[in-house]
């Protein structure tokens, strides 16, 4: 069931609520053509997409969302799996068939669903690829930031995510974008801030018994991976690990850029997201 706040024409942007399995999703849908949607990454909302979200929507119709839990969707207090949130949505958003453009925690959602449902996904590109139980923990400012999601305490969960995730284990602060790092900034104190917010309800996810990973040669459709040569080590070893597995799979590594290279290099993703989609459109 979903109710549309604001429709101007055929084509334009649509915000739209979206009730399905007990949570109030709120939604974006633009544009006409073959469907795109994009999954954001678990310390942001939907806002990652902005540049992505207009640029597309001129050949595409795109659809994203705030995953339950962050930005403006709700987060009940039951059992729930990202994937099946996702088919939810893409079944009351009437779509059939989409590509799949996920960051991080919005990358393994994306898997999931893919391998649950492949005729419905026609490529999947991948930012920063995260994966359940494939965390980063190795460097000092990752481990401050687990120490922070134990503990509970919003101010050090808002810190230490933009020192492990946005300047990096390399980079100080000030090497980092100043004006990509202020808008993760504002995103992901609102989401941990939250009293229902997913970090305070993580344990509830539930995940398959067969972890994504596993099952990478399932999975025909084409895949580009992008990943920040400043991210993580652990997430760049996922990006090659996927690369590796995944049959018709793609991987560029981007300078000077951490966990969400859209928002700190859009010089570079939005071309390369550009041209894979039509790649697969053609």
């Amino acid at each position: 069931m979903s109710a549309t706040f604001s429709h101007k024409k055929t084509g334009a942007p649509q915000a739209r609520w979206i009730e399905a399995g007990g949570v109030h999703f709120h939604a974006e849908l633009a544009g006409r053509g073959d469907a795109v949607t994009m999954l954001h990454g678990f310390l942001v909302d939907s806002g990652q997409w902005d540049e992505e979200f207009d640029a597309l929507a001129a050949d595409h119709r795109v659809l994203r969302y705030d995953l339950r839990g962050f930005g403006r969707s709700s987060m009940p207090d039951t059992p729930f799996a990202h994937h099946e949130d996702l088919a939810r949505v893409l079944d009351d958003s009437g779509i059939e068939r989409t590509a799949l453009i996920g960051c991080s925690g919005g990358a393994g959602s994306a898997l999931d669903f893919a391998l649950q449902q492949p005729e419905r996904v026609s490529a999947l590109a991948f930012i920063g690829a995260g994966y359940w139980g494939h965390y980063a923990t190795r460097t000092p400012q990752a481990q401050a930031f687990w120490a922070a999601v134990q503990s509970g305490d919003s101010d050090a969960l808002l810190e230490t995510s933009l020192r492990s995730f946005v300047d990096g284990p390399r980079r100080s602060q000030e090497q980092s974008h100043p004006q990509a790092r202020a808008r993760i900034a504002a995103m992901s104190a609102w989401n941990f801030g939250r009293a229902d917010g997913y970090w305070k309800h993580a344990t509830l996810q539930r995940n398959p018994a067969i972890p994504a990973p596993e099952r990478l040669a399932e999975l025909r459709m084409p895949v580009l991976l992008i990943v920040g040569e400043e991210d993580q080590p652990e997430v760049i070893e996922l990006s090659e690990c996927l690369a590796a597995g995944l049959p018709h799979a793609r991987l560029v590594r981007v300078a000077d850029a951490g966990h969400h290279v859209n928002i700190e290099r859009p010089d570079v993703v939005l071309p390369l997201l550009r041209d894979f989609l039509a790649e697969v459109r053609a």
